[in-house]
């Protein structure tokens, strides 16, 4: 993969993160809610399978995100290596 679509899929990844957590939020808010509704138990059990899902979903983002900047990291690493050496083998030019 080159250099660009990694730092693609790392925004899209980190934007996919963003609304999973504001997703899961959302579903806490609704849980305050919940002590006025009538069917309540119902209601905690669905809220509970949501966030469950939602919290495996952005441990997975969290997970490609990690992957994604690591990959980067080592592709500078080694671009930064890579000219360092021939740098050194090059031979000195003379006026």
């Amino acid at each position: 993969m080159t250099k660009r679509s990694i730092q693609r899929r790392l925004l899209k990844a980190r934007i996919s993160l963003n609304h999973t957590i504001q997703k899961i939020l959302d579903i806490n808010r609704n849980r305050k809610k919940l002590e006025y509704s009538r069917q309540a138990e119902v209601r905690e059990q669905h809220l509970n399978e949501e966030l469950r899902v939602l919290n495996k979903m952005a441990e997975y983002q969290d997970r490609l995100i990690k992957h994604y900047e690591r990959t980067l990291t080592l592709k500078k690493v080694r671009h930064t290596t890579v000219e360092r050496t021939t740098s050194h083998h090059q031979q000195p030019t003379l006026p």
